[in-house]
């Protein structure tokens, strides 16, 4: 049945502009790392990025990433390794003309390298080859760090979004970045 499924994946992706995600090897800060699509087979080693990032929490399960990974929608997730050591992980869904960033995580001991921004300009071309005219995430309002990278990406501020994280009720900030016609 999972080949069927993924076949149909494969035909629907075509459809709507989900086409796989080709691995390669990319130079951040002079450090060699290999991208490719998230599958799977990667959903423990995402689990565990998670937990690292977030002090122990699981802000996605298992389930919210098998559910995500198998959806018909356009959607694309990719991990980022270091001598074949998942450090890093995106995904973004796009809704209408807007990609959403669903997901975002690089391991502690590799912040601050340039591979959050990396991702997030791949996700960035992923959006205008499906003709969308934003991109879209929430950040925690107590994350001041992510907060400025993605102003440095060109995201502004749109919305706070109360209580939104279920596991302290924090709140969130809706941040936008508004992709120009080039």
């Amino acid at each position: 049945m999972l080949k069927k499924f993924n076949l149909f994946h494969s035909i629907l992706g075509i459809f709507f502009k989900n086409r796989p995600y080709d691995e390669k090897t990319v130079e951040i800060s002079n450090q060699e790392y290999s991208v490719r699509g998230i599958t799977l087979d990667d959903i423990k080693d995402l689990l565990s990025i998670e937990r690292e990032v977030y002090a122990g929490e699981l802000p996605w399960t298992k389930t919210a990433f098998l559910v995500e990974l198998q959806s018909a929608e356009p959607h694309l997730y990719l991990l980022i390794q270091k001598e074949g050591k998942t450090i890093g992980f995106i995904g973004c869904r796009i809704f209408g003309k807007d990609a959403h960033i669903t997901n975002v995580a690089v391991s502690t001991q590799n912040q601050g390298n340039g591979i959050g921004s990396f991702l997030i300009r791949e996700i960035q071309q992923f959006a205008k080859s499906n003709d969308c005219e934003t991109i879209s995430l929430e950040v925690r309002m107590s994350n001041k760090n992510a907060q400025r990278v993605y102003r440095q990406l060109g995201f502004v501020s749109n919305t706070i979004k109360p209580d939104y994280y279920t596991e302290n009720k924090e709140d969130a900030l809706e941040m936008i970045l508004y992709l120009k016609e080039e």
